[in-house]
């Protein structure tokens, strides 16, 4: 029975992962590669498939997309550890790094995602303020809506924190007035 090869394709997708020459690369590819070679005359005769069916490719090009393909356990470990510290320091997750929970730790991954909706509907109101003060508000009502019994308390205050820090160092917020200015009575 005959496998298709996708490690050149797994290569394509993560070049960073693979420090060899492109003509190392390439050759190691070819030689262990079976996709597209007759089968052999048993297989034929027997009216077996061979490996190409529609699932083993699908499986196979599922796995190429996710950005643990071609990681060795260890890698693995360390990228998470990567993650986690990220979380840790509030700092928004990638793209790639969240696919890659999403495929390794489909729980973390719901709550990471929870952590980031969380910290984006914060930026999102902050964004709204009208003054200093009000953007204080904002940011004191979003800390007091993290329950005690949060699993992911630490990831969510480190990620508010972050938020606020970032928004009070720009240029819009240092431009807000003070106080929020009381509308004038006729």
């Amino acid at each position: 029975m005959h496998t298709p090869c996708f490690s050149g394709l797994s290569r394509a997708l993560h070049p960073e992962r693979d420090k060899r020459s492109a003509a190392e690369r390439i050759s190691q590819n070819l030689a262990s590669c079976n996709f597209g070679r007759k089968r052999s005359q048993t297989e034929s005769a027997a009216g077996t498939r061979g490996a190409l069916d529609s699932f083993t490719v699908a499986k196979s090009i599922s796995e190429l997309l996710s950005p643990a393909c071609g990681m060795t356990e260890e890698e693995k470990k360390e990228y998470l550890a990567h993650i986690l510290a990220k979380l840790k320091n509030g700092e928004k997750l990638s793209g790639e790094e969240m696919r890659f929970l999403q495929a390794e730790d489909p729980v973390l991954y719901q709550q990471a995602a929870r952590v980031q909706m969380m910290r984006d509907s914060l930026e999102n109101r902050l964004a709204g303020c009208t003054s200093k003060e009000e953007a204080l508000e904002v940011y004191t009502d979003a800390l007091s809506s993290v329950s005690e019994e949060d699993p992911m308390k630490e990831y969510l205050v480190a990620a508010f924190q972050k938020v606020m820090d970032e928004y009070q160092q720009s240029d819009k917020y240092q431009s807000l007035p003070q106080e929020k200015e009381d509308e004038k009575e006729p």
